[in-house]
């Protein structure tokens, strides 16, 4: 698909269907190419994910840590937990 960069304007929504479709979008300025738009690829799976950050983070094994998001959420968490810590 190919789109002026005035269109972009008037039809951002074709814009989005063809990148939902999978489809590379060409933007052009007074027929010259400006640069393409690439649908985004696919994040990794979320199991991979987690497993690779419980090794990347394995430091804290011998800790006993269960998983490393609920870790990082209870440091960022704060000393004050209860409005009547204030």
């Amino acid at each position: 698909m190919q789109l002026t960069a005035s269109q972009l304007q008037s039809k951002h929504k074709a814009l989005i269907d063809a990148l939902k479709r999978g489809e590379s979008v060409e933007i052009t300025y007074h027929g010259q190419t400006l640069g393409i738009v690439h649908p985004a690829v696919p994040a990794v799976n979320s199991v991979e994910q987690e497993v690779a950050m419980n090794e990347f983070f394995g430091m804290h094994r011998d800790l006993g840590v269960a998983d490393v998001e609920t870790e990082l959420r209870n440091i960022r968490k704060g000393r004050r937990s209860q409005l009547s810590d204030l």
